[in-house]
């Protein structure tokens, strides 16, 4: 297979992955391959948020800012399917619920959501909202919309290479122990690109902030699972996202 056809085939992986969007049969993405799209996390975001900002640009004279705002997380649950609203969920009815690092990863694998998994869910769709309609100028929030979502996709990729997997017998985030140099290398580049090209100096902040945001979460799920899991990457997904979304309405030029 030809360079340029593994990236495309590691591309459509990460697609796959993380959005709703259909692939072709061909790209059968396996461990190896999920573990090399990582690479490509902060593409993908901030493809998404480039089609949020392309519905707000071509919406916001025709709508109030709270319908807007509404619209554009609506759009990112739907072509996301919720992964990372899942993987928060979990992780914090787990974290509230689990007195051990056991009942704690049992919590996580239940399908059901418990009490703390809905609040969580209902305060981190209040806090997008919130964010998504202090903002002035559509200019700021097209900005905000590429590189909030590459950023936390960004910090996942990160996230996922700095910790061990925390469940022996593995999970939907198990490839990420495959995870190389290289693979992250190229998710640095991507991401680090678009929001600094995107972002200038507050998206420099932005790095920094999702770099500490990464690295508190990454001491937390250490001492609390022993690791990460897949849900405690959506988790620190959402919440670079709604960081990125704060910090940019309240700087916002």
């Amino acid at each position: 297979m030809s360079a340029l056809a593994t990236a495309l085939r590691r591309f459509l992986a990460a697609v796959s992955f993380l959005t709703r969007l259909p692939v072709p049969d061909w790209v059968r993405p396996d461990a190896p391959t999920l573990a090399a799209a990582m690479a490509y996390f902060p593409l993908v975001g901030a493809l998404l948020g480039l089609f949020q900002a392309g519905c707000a640009l071509a919406l916001h004279a025709f709508m109030s800012p709270d319908a807007l705002a509404v619209l554009l997380v609506a759009l990112a649950a739907i072509a996301t399917g919720a992964l990372h609203y899942d993987g928060l969920a979990d992780t914090v009815d787990a974290m509230g619920g689990g007195w051990s690092r056991e009942q704690r990863l049992a919590i996580m694998k239940d399908p059901h959501i418990g009490t703390f998994g809905v609040l969580a869910l209902l305060l981190t769709v209040l806090a997008q909202f919130v964010a998504l309609k202090s903002f002035h100028s559509v200019e700021s929030l097209c900005r905000a919309l590429i590189v909030a979502p590459c950023l936390a996709r960004l910090a996942v990729v990160w996230l996922a290479w700095q910790l061990p997997y925390a469940r022996a017998e593995g999970g939907k985030g198990r490839f990420a122990e495959l995870l190389r140099g290289g693979h992250v290398l190229g998710a640095l580049l991507i991401g680090g690109g678009v929001t600094l090209g995107v972002g200038g100096w507050l998206g420099s902040l932005l790095l920094a902030l999702a770099a500490m945001l990464a690295w508190l979460a990454g001491r937390y799920f250490q001492q609390r699972l022993g690791g990460i899991t897949g849900d405690a990457l959506g988790f620190v997904s959402q919440a670079c996202e709604i960081l990125a979304y704060g910090v940019w309405a309240a700087l916002q030029p």
